[in-house]
C-alpha cells in the first residue's frame, strides 16, 4: 500500500485501485471523498496522470479495456491500474 496525493487529499492506494480514463478526464473510481454530506470520486490532474504514465507507475491491458467497455458501454473508456512495486521503489 502506498500514499498518493490527489488534489488536496491523500489516499492509500493498493493494487486494486483503478483510474478511469474517458478521454477528457481521469477519475480515481475506487476511492471516495466526502464533503458536505455527499461523496464523489476524486479527479486526477492531467499532469499527475502523465507523470505516473511516463514513470510506468500505472498500466493498462486489454482485459482492463474490456472491463471498462462492459461496465460503461463505451469503447473510449479505459481503466488503468497502479504498479505498486514500482511505486514503492520510487518512494511513494
Amino acid at each position: 500500500m502506498v500514499k498518493l496525493k490527489v488534489g488536496r487529499n491523500i489516499f492509500n492506494i493498493d493494487e486494486n485501485d483503478l483510474i478511469l480514463d474517458n478521454g477528457a478526464c481521469y477519475i480515481l473510481v475506487t476511492q471516495k471523498v466526502t464533503k458536505n454530506y455527499s461523496s464523489y470520486s476524486p479527479t486526477v490532474s492531467k499532469k499527475l496522470f502523465t507523470d505516473l504514465k511516463k514513470c510506468e507507475l500505472i498500466f493498462t491491458s486489454e482485459g482492463l479495456r474490456q472491463a471498462a467497455i462492459e461496465k460503461y458501454g463505451n469503447s473510449v473508456i479505459t481503466f488503468w491500474k497502479f504498479n505498486i512495486d514500482q511505486m514503492q521503489k520510487m518512494g511513494y
